[in-house]
């Protein structure tokens, strides 16, 4: 008897991935690129559209870091260390910039 879970139909495969749980499914490293270009183009808006107080270009800041380290995620994994030595280490050693 067949297996009634079986489909031979076309893009049976990609229907049934959808089904599953999103964590199950597999992602494609584009896709984690295009949330990021997502990402960026808000930023660029935000930018575009000027800052009103100094907390803004901090914000605007710490969101291009942060966009960043998304691209970066993505092809060097999550616990990704710098692969060159900073540029800048500031007196009291607690910051550094690449």
């Amino acid at each position: 008897m067949a297996d009634t879970r079986r489909s031979t139909t076309a893009g049976a495969i990609g229907r049934a991935a959808a089904t599953r749980p999103r964590e199950e499914q597999r992602r494609h490293p584009a896709d984690d690129l295009e949330r990021a270009r997502d990402d960026l183009e808000a930023l660029i808006r935000r930018v575009r559209a000027g800052a009103r107080i100094q907390s803004d270009i901090h914000d605007f800041d710490e969101e291009a870091q942060r966009i960043g380290r998304a691209i970066s995620t993505n092809f060097r994994g999550p616990r990704a260390r710098p692969s060159a030595a900073p540029l800048y280490v500031s007196p009291d050693g607690l910051s550094a910039a690449w």
